[in-house]
């Protein structure tokens, strides 16, 4: 009866260690000794939501400190406010020698572990902050670009693609490159992202990053596979499909009314469209807009000559996840069954010689 009395109070013993040994590693403590911040409030958000802070903090003469836990690490920012305005902590990039002293970024990677943030944030070269890992390897891909390999000739693409291998074999731990990778997953293959994800250990895989991470590999096409010849409404609610038969090269734009570099876009689409619309290229823009109301807007003020059609809000994840993309704008060519020839990720007037150069080897 002591031996079973025994084993149990060690058992709890053990098991109330790990718990806590479970809790301390989710918890972060950063704390400050800066100059350039007026005192007051001083708060702690994921970087791409800022305007719902995690935590947040007192800042006196310069002092401050945050203590919160975490449940996996994400990029982080810091603000305040200041005359009505939200202002960010900045942070000198460390890594790159000399140079990178004069180069600063407005977010950081929280993980687990100390932060120390100290400096002057009203002039360069700005706060250092002493962190853990994932901030080192976030600054050290500031100017890499870590992930990217949109619009890149194949030769150059894999050089990238195994650079990218080897980093990650070096940090299997990373969330901040699987992160990268995944929010350009449309960049890559289905086979390419098995090969990648598989390159990360354990708890990563096992992480709810990694369980979205293998959801958006589950449910994307297969590769060379068509892609789905949507039927969606156009500004006067006729139903249009995406795809043309008739075509030699369709031309999908996927936007939205706020993406600024979406509609800077509209005015080299328009030469393109003027150029070639005649001789065998079907354009057609599909909107992404949560409002509907606001594409109509858009598509009324920017006067695009080419058929436009929106998704409805509730279909949104289901085509980004059909065909392949995160990031807008988006342009996809396909051949008339739908099978893709070619995308270019992002703004860059420069694709516009990249885009005629892709038409003219479909029209002749």
């Amino acid at each position: 009866m002591k031996l079973v009395l025994f084993f149990n109070i060690l058992l709890s013993f053990i098991l109330s260690c790990n718990s806590k040994k479970e809790t301390s590693s989710s918890v972060i403590t950063i704390k400050g000794n800066i100059t350039g911040v007026p005192n007051g409030k001083i708060y702690l958000a994921d970087a791409r939501k800022w305007k719902t802070p995690i935590d947040s903090t007192t800042i006196k003469d310069g002092h401050f400190q945050f203590k919160t836990k975490i449940s996996s690490p994400f990029l982080a920012s810091i603000h305040y406010w200041d005359s009505s305005q939200v202002k960010r902590l900045l942070y000198r990039n460390h890594t790159l020698g000399a140079d990178s002293m004069q180069t600063s970024t407005d977010a950081f990677y929280i993980e687990p572990g100390n932060f120390i943030i100290g400096g002057d944030n009203s002039k360069p070269p700005y706060l250092r902050i002493v962190s853990g890992k994932e901030n080192e390897l976030l600054f050290k891909n500031q100017f890499i670009d870590f992930r990217w390999v949109g619009n890149l000739d194949s030769v150059k693409r894999l050089q990238k693609i195994t650079s990218f291998k080897k980093t990650i074999e070096q940090n299997p731990f990373s969330f901040f490159l699987l992160e990268s990778i995944y929010r350009s997953g449309e960049q890559y293959s289905k086979t390419e992202l098995k090969n990648i994800f598989s390159l990360f250990n354990a708890d990563v895989q096992q992480s709810k990053e990694g369980d979205a991470f293998k959801k958006y590999i589950a449910i994307r096409p297969d590769d060379n596979a068509p892609f789905p010849n949507l039927s969606l409404l156009t500004p006067e609610n006729i139903s249009h499909s995406i795809f043309d038969s008739t075509a030699k090269i369709n031309m999908l734009i996927f936007w939205a009314s706020w993406c600024a570099p979406c509609r800077k876009e509209v005015p080299l689409l328009k030469e393109i469209e003027k150029k070639y619309t005649s001789t065998g290229l079907k354009i057609i823009s599909i909107s992404i807009d949560e409002k509907k109301e606001q594409w109509l807007k858009a598509v009324l003020y920017e006067k695009m000559n080419w058929p436009q059609v929106h998704v409805p809000l509730e279909q949104i994840n289901d085509v980004q996840n059909q065909f392949r993309f995160i990031t807008i704008p988006l342009i996809i060519f396909t051949e008339n069954k739908g099978r893709e020839i070619k995308r270019f990720a992002d703004y860059d007037p420069d694709n516009v010689s990249a885009y005629e150069s892709l038409i003219n080897e479909y029209i002749r």
